[in-house]
């Protein structure tokens, strides 16, 4: 369950509170609805996908779950460590974007953050 909700939190938080504008100013403009559309027939085809392997698999479960009973026991292993890097890396991506939020918010109370980080390795 706590594994789900860290899924699910990075998701919106990334997509929604992050990307959504930088995609929308710098990428697609109006094609955004197009791409939101796409998304949504990508993430229905998955959710078909994990409905058609949770009537295979005797107990409910995740994408580790459905790799055990369909690949075997070192597949699954894999795709566990590798849902613990997807996490890691989305949940960073939505650390970094909160952490900008926070700064232009305390930048209009009057406080500023000095950052410790050389030049040449700041965004």
């Amino acid at each position: 369950m706590a594994l789900s909700a860290l899924g699910i939190g990075a998701i919106i938080g990334t997509g929604i509170f992050v990307l959504t504008g930088i995609a929308a100013h710098d990428k697609a403009g109006p094609a955004l609805i197009l791409s939101f559309i796409v998304s949504g027939m990508a993430c229905i085809f998955a959710a078909l996908c994990y409905a058609e392997f949770a009537s295979m698999a005797p107990v409910a479960g995740s994408a580790y779950t459905y790799a055990y009973a369909t690949l075997g026991e070192l597949m699954a292993w894999i795709m566990g460590w590798d849902l613990v890097l997807e996490y890691t890396v989305s949940s960073a991506a939505v650390a970094h974007g909160w952490s900008h939020y926070f700064q232009d918010f305390i930048g209009i109370l009057g406080f500023k953050v000095r950052s410790t980080l050389p030049s040449r390795l700041r965004l």
